[in-house]
């Protein structure tokens, strides 16, 4: 076998090893970018719709859900001495946990579910929206803080 023939045997496995190690190197390398870049994306929605809500959003939630915890306190200390015992848990948008509710008891938390509700639209919020930012609140964050911020200006005044 000639020497060229060699010489040129081996360039190609040469070769051929250079581009198959860069192809691998490179997949290798868009596998871990994809790994890292991923994760950001999928949180990306989430945290734009975390951050969708007004100034004034904040205060009005503030302002309502200070006054409906008020509202709630009072009422629970109304039904927890009707029932003599700690009162069940209650959801205003479950009927099926009033059912249970003895004719006052149950009276008495249907009036603190139309009220709060009245409470929520005094202050410019839909039920559904009230919802949205009591998650956006439970999560912590900066819409907490602004929330805490706005509570804490309201017991100044």
């Amino acid at each position: 076998m000639p020497i060229s023939n060699l010489f040129s045997c081996n360039i190609n496995k040469i070769l051929f090893r250079f581009f198959t190690t860069g192809i691998l190197a490179a997949t290798g390398l868009f596998s871990i970018l994809v790994l890292e870049v991923a994760p950001s994306f999928s949180r990306l929605p989430s945290l734009a719709y975390a951050q969708y809500y007004t100034q004034n959003e904040v205060t009005n939630y503030a302002k309502a859900g200070y006054e409906v915890e008020l509202l709630r306190q009072r009422v629970y200390k109304d039904i927890k001495s009707m029932l003599n015992e700690v009162p069940p848990d209650i959801v205003c948008n479950q009927p099926e946990t009033l059912q249970s509710l003895s004719g006052n008891v149950r009276q008495t938390v249907t009036k603190y579910c139309d009220d709060s509700r009245e409470i929520v639209q005094r202050n410019n919020l839909t039920i559904n929206r009230f919802n949205q930012l009591k998650t956006f609140y439970d999560q912590g964050g900066e819409f907490y803080r602004q929330v805490q911020n706005v509570l804490n200006e309201l017991q100044l005044r």
